[in-house]
């Protein structure tokens, strides 16, 4: 089968949607389909751009904008994905995607089977993607719509107005992220959390908490705060002026292997952001045997169960409670790591490629309905 998988953000860009798509259609292509990757994200000065999988339509002077999120026009990529022999299209959308839209209705429109999943909550740009969708008709659309979790697929059914919405999660290998026999736990419990320094991942909320805790529970706690991004520096100059650099450290960007290491000499992986459709950095501290504390309204309720594999927060006030509470009561921060060393969770990427071969199922059959011309 040759798929497509169309999407505005691609490596060399480090974010969730694009390690997600490239490793969907690395599985994919190892397996034997033809998977390819259409982008409007240029390439790196040493990739990928010899990636003969990626086409990156930012070299394409038939657009506009500036890359990676560029207008396209719906022939262009027709002529594109007929080049290549497109069989199936997977358009992958956040919030604006201007590549990955137009793709999920011009391959609509011309009869190629099409999955669209979404990757962001839509919960606050509702209002909009609402109107949007409506104007698009893309209710009407023949496609399989899907989204990474339960939360984000119940914003995707509101804005197209009850459309019936799958879920299909992100894809990790639990058993990459598996802590080795004979862990030991810190001695002072150490907090850990993976994020970009963005406000959309509420760092700073994040540090107002463990700058409050650092007061009420002095010496009892270590915490490590990974990622890079415009916040940081701020960020780390508050660290600084409150003196807290012995307890609480941002490392800045860190690639896998160095954050396993992390985890292995953590204690509880804590996820401040609201906006969380799915929480891939939730799930790795999850199968590392981390417990994980998150809020209620994200996506990484779906693996988290309170009192078994974490705790699930409904405002800041009880994520700070909550911590403070298993800093008092360590047994219950033992219990749930106990737990998660010992059960692998269940989202894995056989679970993703097979939840998706079913949406491209559903897809063949919807596309036996015909929409308007192409835009």
């Amino acid at each position: 089968m040759r798929v497509a998988h169309v999407t505005d953000v691609y490596l060399p860009r480090l974010g969730g949607v694009e390690l997600q798509v490239h490793d969907l259609h690395t599985r994919q292509r190892a397996r034997g389909d033809e998977a390819i990757v259409v982008t409007t994200t240029p390439a790196g000065p040493a990739d990928i751009a010899g990636d003969v999988s990626a086409r990156r339509l930012s070299t394409i002077d038939d657009g506009f904008g500036r890359g990676p999120y560029r207008m396209v026009r719906g022939q262009t990529l027709a002529d594109v994905l007929r080049a290549h022999g497109v069989q199936q299209v997977h358009a992958h959308i956040s919030a604006f995607s201007p590549l990955a839209w137009t793709a999920a209705r011009t391959a609509a429109a011309t009869g190629l089977p099409t999955v669209v999943t979404v990757h962001s909550m839509w919960t606050d740009v509702l209002p909009v993607v609402r109107r949007y969708a409506r104007w698009q008709r893309a209710r009407q659309w023949p496609v399989a719509w899907a989204a990474v979790s339960r939360a984000a697929a119940a914003a995707v059914r509101e804005a197209l107005d009850g459309t019936d919405v799958a879920v299909v999660p992100n894809g990790i290998e639990p058993a990459a992220w598996r802590m080795p026999r004979g862990h030991v736990e810190p001695p002072v419990p150490t907090l850990i959390s993976v994020m970009r320094m963005v406000r959309r991942k509420r760092p700073k909320a994040l540090l107002d908490i463990l700058l409050a805790l650092r007061d009420t529970h002095p010496g009892r706690f270590r915490a490590v705060l990974v990622g890079d991004g415009p916040l940081l520096p701020r960020l780390r100059q508050r660290v600084e002026s409150a003196g807290a650099d012995s307890e609480i450290r941002l490392t800045g960007a860190l690639d896998r292997p160095a954050i396993r290491r992390l985890l292995a000499t953590s204690s509880l992986y804590v996820a401040p952001a609201l906006r969380e459709s799915f929480g891939i950095a939730a799930l790795e501290a999850r199968s590392a045997g981390l417990p994980v504390l998150a809020r209620t309204e994200t996506g990484i309720a779906d693996f988290i169960r309170p009192g078994v594999e974490g705790w699930l927060a409904d405002s800041d006030r009880a994520l700070a409670s909550t911590i403070a509470g298993l800093l008092d009561d360590p047994g219950r921060l033992a219990a749930a790591a106990r737990h998660n060393r010992g059960t692998a969770p269940t989202v894995d990427w056989q679970v993703v490629l097979d939840t998706t071969d079913a949406l491209y199922e559903r897809a063949v059959r919807a596309s036996s309905y015909e929409m308007g011309p192409v835009r």
